[in-house]
């Protein structure tokens, strides 16, 4: 049988084709380097490694400069200036070794194959930092966003909503940016919504919801102190700065807690300052303290401030003290029970419950030893006993005195009829005391039984 010659021509067309194709898949196999006519972003490739492509199409993409502008001012960023990598090896790998016969056909035939990716960038250091300097990330001038927060200065735990300031937020400034730059856009005009700071916490937010509920549970009481007419009631702000609630285990933070017991003894204390006294001459004046004075028991406040913020139950606390004023606030604190010396005038008063039940004429210390000037307490009170102690010359003296009444440093009030026979003018300054208060001896037993232990002693 005879076989057509049209069937015979395209069989041999066929086989032609198909040693064409297959010489085509063989010619274009995977390589090293890209087949020429390769243009990737419109950049020729042809001929290189894969790492020289990367090197070419950063350099080209890192010419561009970015216009940045927001409320009609324009910023320029060149990219050369970001210290920005690209993660494109995936892409520039396909591009280069998975051809399709298409593909191929077009280098088999000379015909560019041109090919679009998109610059994957991710931010650096240098970016982020050349963002900050941006002129529209200079906040000075703008509000400031403000988070939801409760208001802890009552009991009332008003949350106060959350405020959109004005203020540009840079880290969202340089995701736009970086976002447009992968895209291929360098005109970016940024808007409020995509870049003003927003609230980490809003009024109907989840913290906000625990934290109301924690400070109602622990912190819906009271602890009052009255002090001089001084009504200080502990805030929940206050309280919560103190302690921790952690399944009603409470953790203290000590560093609070003594920081606001220190407050009350600054504030309270009256040791070792200066007084204003009214004087039985009338007049008003200054003297220091010495001994006497109003300390606070810090220790024993810091003990009771740990168990009322344990109990977490109201209270109206009186504070301990270890020292306090002998009778009542009077004379800035020395009261109106009290010895009062004038060296000057060398006399004594003794007064009571605010009337003068002792008055007296005294010899005080002779000019080298002066008796101290201050306030002072009582440090015991005794009775009939002998003195002892050295004269200037070296020599030892004993005297008897009927009662002692010692202040400071050895030096006291005592009667002294023993050797003396009378009392006041210019004496202490040629025949004065070691430093006592001579008084006569009538005058200081009958101070003897009035003071005791603590008794203010005022020198001026």
């Amino acid at each position: 049988m005879k076989i057509k010659k049209p069937i015979i021509i395209a069989s041999l067309i066929l086989v032609a084709c198909f040693i064409f194709l297959s010489s085509i898949y063989f010619i274009y196999k995977p390589t090293d380097k890209f087949y020429k006519y390769t243009y990737i972003n419109d950049i020729n490739v042809s001929g290189l490694t894969l790492k020289e492509a990367k090197e070419k199409l950063t350099t080209s993409w890192n010419s561009n400069k970015v216009t940045v502008i927001y409320n009609n001012v324009s910023e320029v960023i060149s990219l050369n200036d970001l210290d920005l990598s690209y993660d494109i090896d995936k892409e520039l790998d396909k591009i280069k070794n998975k051809l399709s016969y298409g593909e191929k056909l077009k280098y088999f035939f000379h015909m560019k194959n041109k090919y679009n990716i998109n610059m994957k960038t991710k931010s650096t250091e240098e970016f982020s930092k050349v963002i900050k300097q941006l002129n529209l990330c200079n906040n000075e001038n703008r509000e400031r966003t403000k988070n939801a927060y409760i208001d802890l200065s009552s009991k009332d735990f008003n949350v106060i909503p959350e405020e959109i300031g004005t203020e540009v937020d840079p880290s969202r400034v340089e995701d736009e940016v970086l976002t447009h730059i992968n895209l291929g856009k360098f005109n970016i005009k940024l808007v409020d919504e995509n870049i003003i700071k927003q609230p980490e916490i809003t009024s109907n937010s989840k913290e906000i919801k625990e934290e109301l509920e924690y400070y109602k549970k622990n912190f819906n009481y009271e602890i009052e102190y009255d002090v001089d007419g001084d009504k200080i009631i502990l805030t929940p702000e206050q309280m919560n700065n103190m302690v921790k609630y952690e399944n009603d285990d409470a953790q203290f933070n000590k560093k609070q807690i003594n920081k606001f017991v220190n407050s009350l003894a600054e504030k309270y204390n009256k040791y070792n300052k200066t007084y204003n006294f009214k004087t039985s001459y009338g007049s008003t004046i200054q003297v220091q303290g010495i001994t006497y004075g109003r300390i606070l028991d810090e220790d024993a406040e810091i003990k009771y401030l740990k168990k009322a913020l344990k109990n977490k139950k109201s209270d109206k606390h009186e504070l301990n003290w270890s020292q306090n004023f002998y009778s009542n606030s009077e004379n800035d604190g020395i009261g109106n029970s009290y010895i009062e010396v004038s060296i000057s005038g060398q006399h004594v008063w003794c007064y009571k419950n605010g009337e003068c039940v002792v008055s007296c004429d005294c010899v005080s210390g002779q000019p080298g030893h002066d008796t101290y000037r201050g306030v002072f307490t009582v440090e015991w009170v005794s009775g009939p006993m002998t003195l002892k102690g050295e004269n200037d010359d070296g020599s030892k003296y004993e005297s008897k005195v009927n009662c002692f009444m010692p202040f400071y440093g050895g030096q006291g009030l005592h009667g002294s009829n023993n050797w003396r026979s009378s009392w006041g003018g210019n004496i202490y300054k040629y025949n004065g005391s070691h430093g006592c208060v001579n008084c006569p001896d009538w005058a200081a037993w009958e101070m003897h039984n009035i003071v005791e232990a603590g008794y203010p002693v005022v020198i001026y």
